[in-house]
């Protein structure tokens, strides 16, 4: 199958040896130094920015704007947007950036993220996203990979869940995605990964991470999400997160402003 036949069957792709280890490193090595001094701020409205999101209970995410880290901004222009349009067969595919989190889960003390889908807890119409994730260094099963159910995108959308206790947020009485989906009979595939490869979801495609249970490694990766096509603001219960105080939207109104540029 090529990856847009594959992406459309299963929902989710992983494609190997996307980048070099030199390209990664200089992303990683960046990463680091920012994360020893970001402090705690305020959201910022006028531009994209960075989520860094510690799985440890108690902690806060903090942000920042590609200015402070503008090795990513470069990576997500001249690598991941040209590989997504390559996925998607269309070098002229709409992407919007949405969402930039890095995701820190740290040994022994990280929590696990359950299954969700990411299009749940966006309020937008329509809906249709795509996202990437990319570890900086290699990540198995033990050190928390992402699990995926195969196909599951073509469910539609599910009700939103607290992603570490799964109480239920939405209250318009959807379906919840199930606790274990292989006990439903789904599919389910867990990723590992070398820090060169790139998984590429389907925003409806439920997916999970464990837990962080390998000695010495941080399990540091990157989350880059965009819309696929022009979208208007759509409040429901349980949508949120960072992006939804950058804007002061009422509900129609499009889904557009600097922090969320067309790529």
């Amino acid at each position: 199958m090529t990856y847009k036949e594959e992406l459309l069957e299963n929902g989710v792709i992983l494609v190997k040896n996307t980048w070099t280890k030199d390209e990664i490193n200089e992303i990683a090595n960046d990463y680091n130094k920012l994360d020893a001094s970001l402090t705690n701020r305020e959201i910022i409205k006028d531009k994209p920015i960075i989520v860094f999101w510690r799985h440890v209970e108690g902690e806060q995410k903090r942000i920042c704007t590609f200015d402070e880290f503008p090795s990513l901004w470069k990576f997500i222009h001249k690598k991941i947007v040209p590989k997504v349009r390559d996925i998607l067969g269309d070098k002229n595919a709409y992407l919007q950036l949405l969402e930039t989190i890095i995701f820190n889960k740290p040994y022994e003390v990280s929590n696990t993220l359950h299954w969700h889908q990411d299009v749940a807890y966006f309020p937008l119409k329509p809906n249709n996203q795509i996202a990437v994730w990319f570890p900086l260094e290699a990540v198995d099963k033990e050190a928390g990979a992402l699990n995926y159910a195969l196909g599951s995108h073509k469910e539609g959308i599910r009700g939103s869940t607290d992603l570490h206790t799964r109480k239920p947020f939405d209250n318009e009485n959807r379906d919840l995605i199930p606790d274990d989906p292989a006990k439903e009979g789904w599919e389910v595939k867990c990723f590992e990964m070398e820090n060169t490869d790139m998984l590429c979801h389907n925003g409806y495609t439920w997916h999970y991470s464990g837990p962080n249970k390998k000695k010495n490694h941080t399990r540091k990766g990157f989350s880059v999400r965009f819309i696929t096509e022009k979208s208007v603001f759509d409040p429901r219960p349980g949508q949120g997160g960072a992006f939804t105080k950058q804007l002061e939207l009422k509900s129609g109104d499009v889904f557009e402003g600097s922090p969320f540029p067309v790529l």
